[in-house]
């Protein structure tokens, strides 16, 4: 195949999978009934596209909450960020219960472990919180598979050698 034509058939084809991932997005969300405001699914947008002989990027836009509504977690939460209260006896962290010693009435930020109090069910009956937040997976799955898709079309049209490119950003992207 000569190269233009290539070239051409590469461009066309990134372009309209980069055009239908959007559209995947927005309709998973209505699907799934991801629709509070709206604001979500009205950020999905395209960012950049370049594809040139020697590669190229794409890029897409969503509000960065939209990655907590897939994962199924709360905004705001990062590891280590918990609060004690320095006049709780009951807390099992060391780290909590030095800081009580130091000042009564007092709260201390502590390292928690990765352990949420608010997923555990007693401190959820306790705090009247019924509904537990769910992992509704607008983004992840579709972004993984249609990955694949393009790797696979891709590599029918430029060759296995490009395949290998892909290999490595799958395995960051996928921890």
């Amino acid at each position: 195949m000569a190269d233009n034509l290539k070239q051409h058939l590469i461009r066309t084809y990134s372009r309209e999978w980069y055009d239908k991932m959007v559209e995947i997005w927005r309709d998973r969300l209505n699907v799934m009934g991801i629709r509070d405001t709206g604001a979500l699914r009205q950020s999905v947008r395209q960012g950049t596209f370049n594809i040139e002989d020697a590669g190229g990027a794409m890029t897409f836009l969503y509000l960065s909450y939209g990655i907590y509504v897939d994962l199924g977690v709360g905004n705001g939460y990062r590891h280590g960020n918990g609060v004690a209260d320095l006049n709780s006896r009951a807390s099992s962290q060391p780290a909590a219960r030095s800081a009580a010693k130091a000042g009564a009435g007092k709260k201390a930020a502590v390292k928690n472990g990765g352990d949420l109090q608010i997923l555990n069910p007693v401190y959820r009956h306790e705090h009247k919180l019924t509904r537990q937040r769910k992992r509704r997976p607008w983004f992840n799955v579709s972004w993984f598979i249609s990955v694949q898709v393009l790797k696979e079309k891709l590599g029918e049209l430029i060759g296995e050698e490009f395949s290998g490119l892909f290999d490595n950003l799958l395995s960051r992207e996928r921890g």
